[in-house]
């Protein structure tokens, strides 16, 4: 078989697997990619950040946790320096693991073809029964998806400095004595769960 013929063939293959992607659904797929890829960097830095003062044992055990623990890590330590948000916080790390499994949705299903072509159906396969939907994406909302996962980077870093004030605040207290409010604590979203309390909010 000569290598024209069999270049051929492998064309012919890969025509079956055809995607039917528009551009725009390539370049949404990509901005999907990237900002999750540092949404996950993020994660990682602020994990390792929180067990900086730790035992090398236990920064090795933490070392080897999945991203959902390393979440559920950095949800327990804001809510440990910050109690007084804590159904914020709660609602910001449901937000995260929502996003993320969108952007699993994106990147490990399976791509089908929808009545309307700016729309695709995302699809799980299973050799036990039938394929069943998942989700429908278009190129308008993995864009917004992307750019829900970097307001999500971007208030992960505001919590973390929200929480490293309340350290501040904490260390400067005396015995017996009201913590002073030496760094403010400015929360970047505020929860009518978390009662009564009086907080300046970026929203």
């Amino acid at each position: 078989m000569s290598r024209l013929s069999e270049n051929e063939r492998k064309k012919q293959r890969r025509h079956a697997y055809r995607l039917h992607l528009q551009d725009e659904h390539l370049i949404a797929i990509g901005h999907v990619a990237v900002r999750a890829a540092m949404l996950d960097k993020l994660i990682d830095l602020t994990a390792k950040q929180i067990t900086r003062n730790y035992s090398e044992l236990v920064r090795k055990k933490i070392g080897e946790f999945s991203q959902p623990q390393n979440i559920h890590l950095i949800k327990e330590t804001l809510i440990a320096d910050l109690p007084q948000f804590e159904n914020a916080i709660s609602e910001f790390v449901s937000e995260v693991f929502a996003t993320r499994t969108e952007r699993n949705d994106v990147m490990h299903r399976i791509w089908r073809q929808s009545e309307n072509p700016e729309t695709m159906v995302l699809v799980e396969v299973s050799h036990s029964r039938p394929e069943t939907e998942v989700r429908r994406v278009s190129a308008k909302s993995m864009r917004a998806l992307a750019d829900r996962i970097l307001d999500l980077a971007i208030e992960l870093g505001d919590w973390k400095m929200c929480a490293n004030n309340a350290q501040v605040n904490r260390s400067a207290a005396s015995p017996g004595m009201p913590v002073p409010t030496i760094a403010p604590l400015i929360p970047p979203r505020s929860c009518p769960k978390d009662g009564s309390m009086r907080i300046q909010t970026r929203r």
